[in-house]
């Protein structure tokens, strides 16, 4: 049997991390690009929000048949595929920056050459070194994955402002992820050099069809999606502080892309704080949850005091600290899975179906919150904010009927029948 030696080992998670945090770069451009998006294509807030929301409607319809085709070829292939994919399209994007229509085209297009990224990914790094190597592989990747996801919106950030704006930004993604296609190519064995080692890629399991009718009658998988749904609802469109501060408080876009930069990738650095909290301090996902949530909540209320006559350093300062929150609870989301009683035999699949509210939320608020500001203007933002302090009350709700179902659980008044399934 060969060994893999450790300089390879190393690389193919660098090359992974550096991969993983680029290779979205150009689907949430707009997180730090939000009104240079919208001068280039002379587009309204709906119509840039109605981007991710094409994008996620097409990457919803292809997820499951990803699943399964992610088991059917070579990992490396698909990964190789996905960086390489995402790369072109981003060229592609940056010839044509100015047309709306070539730009749905491109989001539709991103989720297509994505479908099967995401579980070959996570087997990849799973099977990389032995079994008791998997959480120092994963948190080496991580940490990788979020000084990339930084540099690889930075980077782009200051080629715009120094070598001719927006179309040059696109170029500098498309030069980024071109590195991450060569290092993947290079640096990742296909399954049938390492099947030679005795290493097989083992993810986790796809949605199983007839694991469905169990894990719909169970209270704990629809606990996960409203866990799911409410921490990435505020994960994702706290991005909105980038035009609110633009709008509302008067900077410029420069500027507040650069504190876009530092709350969608700079907080990640505050992540590992989540698993502390967690799992040492409350001993408890849920209990943790409510108490960021609440914290979240109150943050975002506050912003109701600013106003165009508030301090423009103040306000982007403050405008980060909410992130430093939500990173260290979005981080865990999934480890709420241990209070919600789901067995291992269905667990990949009410894992798969609890995943979805994410792409529900990508559907749902982009469009939705850029008609907000499109139709009320700057008041729009307040609605925003009102809709996102909801959602942290919704989150508190979960947390708490989480907390009673794992009580009845632990009880024995609440099981789950499995007489049906066959190990």
């Amino acid at each position: 049997m060969q060994q893999q030696s450790k300089f390879r080992k190393y690389m193919s998670l660098i090359s992974l991390g550096y991969m993983g945090g680029t290779i979205y770069v150009l689907m949430y451009i707009r997180y730090v690009f939000y009104d240079q998006m919208i001068e280039t294509m002379n587009i309204n807030n709906t119509q840039l929000g109605l981007l991710n929301t094409v994008c996620a409607v097409v990457g919803f319809i292809v997820s499951i048949p990803g699943a399964y085709l992610a088991d059917k070829f070579d990992a490396k292939k698909i990964i190789v595929w996905s960086i390489g994919g995402m790369t072109a399209l981003a060229f592609i994007y940056a010839v044509f920056i100015e047309s709306y229509t070539a730009a749905l085209i491109i989001w539709a297009a991103q989720s297509l050459v994505l479908f099967s990224y995401w579980p070959c990914l996570i087997k990849y790094i799973n099977s990389l070194g032995s079994e008791d190597e998997a959480g120092s592989s994963f948190g080496m990747y991580y940490m990788i994955n979020g000084l990339s996801g930084a540099f690889g919106n930075a980077a782009p950030l200051w080629i715009s402002t120094h070598f001719g704006g927006f179309r040059s930004a696109m170029i500098g993604v498309g030069v980024i992820t071109l590195i991450a296609t060569i290092l993947v190519w290079i640096f990742l064995d296909n399954e049938k050099k390492m099947a030679e080692r005795g290493v097989y890629l083992k993810g986790d399991e796809p949605i199983q069809l007839r694991h469905v009718k169990y894990v719909l009658k169970w209270p704990g998988t629809y606990m996960l999606f409203l866990a799911t749904f409410a921490s990435y609802t505020v994960y994702s469109n706290i991005s909105y502080f980038n035009p609110y501060l633009i709008d509302v408080i008067g900077i410029d876009p420069d500027t507040s892309s650069v504190f876009s930069v530092i709350r969608s990738y700079g907080a990640m650095l505050i992540a590992p704080v989540g698993g502390i909290m967690a799992d040492k301090v409350f001993k408890s996902t849920s209990k943790w949850s409510i108490v960021a949530f609440i914290i979240t909540g109150a943050m975002f209320a506050i912003v109701f005091l600013f106003g165009p006559e508030s301090n423009p350093t103040l306000v982007s300062i403050y405008s980060v600290l909410p992130s430093l929150i939500i990173f260290a609870f979005y981080s865990i989301t999934y480890s709420i899975l241990r209070e919600l009683h789901i067995p291992a035999t269905v667990a990949g699949t009410a894992i798969g179906l609890g995943s979805l509210s994410a792409t529900v939320g990508d559907a749902l608020w982009p469009a939705a919150f850029g008609n907000l500001i499109d139709k009320f203007g700057n008041d729009g933002y307040t609605y925003i904010f009102i809709i996102l302090i909801l959602d942290c009350v919704m989150g508190i709700l979960n947390a708490l009927w989480v907390r009673n179902h794992d009580r009845k659980c632990k009880s024995g008044q609440r099981q789950m029948d499995l007489s049906g399934v066959s190990e």
